[in-house]
């Protein structure tokens, strides 16, 4: 019964069950309104290994100031943590908690969930529930903006080199560049749908 339910897929666009090919190479298209039916992805173990890249290239990330300015002969060097840290100090807590929710807290536990599903899946060792893998996943997923903490540097940026001239992107703005990159090709890797299938 479970093997003939794989074999069918719905179309989203008019519900009609449609039995998979798995022969023809070509795309499912709903015979009843032409739509195209999503294709599912196969679970890549590029994902893991986009989300170390990811959790490592975090960590350098830190290291090294993301813009420097310069101010009367004085560098002003400004890291991740730096940011977060200056936000608390100015007692801006409800923005300083936000920043480091979306930009640190749920990008790196999207990250872990993703390998600690790869380590259970290999071991069979059960750490975490399936459900609790599946809810945590989604949850920080939809919580990490660190896509647009990039855009938001980038209009700083711009900003300040109207009224401050020796500003610059330093190493970490790279590394954050390539970091993004990573996270985003670990999820787009990642079928999560895969934690109740096995």
């Amino acid at each position: 019964m479970r093997s003939d339910l794989e074999e069918i897929k719905e179309c989203f666009s008019c519900g009609l069950f449609v039995k998979k090919d798995k022969q023809s190479s070509k795309k499912l298209v709903c015979p009843r309104c032409n739509s195209k039916l999503e294709k599912e992805h196969k679970h890549s173990i590029d994902s893991l290994i986009f989300s170390i890249s990811a959790l490592m290239l975090f960590i350098i990330l830190n290291l090294y100031p993301i813009i420097t300015l310069n101010i009367n002969n004085q560098d002003l060097e400004a890291t991740l943590f730096n940011t977060v840290k200056i936000l608390f100090e100015q007692e801006f807590f409800i923005v300083g908690f936000l920043v480091l929710f979306t930009i640190i807290i749920a990008p790196v536990f999207n990250s872990l969930i993703i390998i600690l599903f790869f380590i259970q899946e290999k071991s069979k060792i059960k750490i975490f529930r399936d459900k609790d893998l599946y809810n945590g996943f989604h949850f920080f997923k939809e919580w990490g903006f660190m896509e647009v903490f990039i855009i938001s540097l980038i209009v700083t940026y711009i900003k300040l080199v109207g009224m401050i001239s020796n500003t610059k992107f330093d190493i970490g703005f790279f590394v954050i560049l390539i970091y993004v990159l990573c996270f985003l090709m670990s999820n787009l890797k990642f079928d999560i749908d895969r934690v109740f299938k096995d």
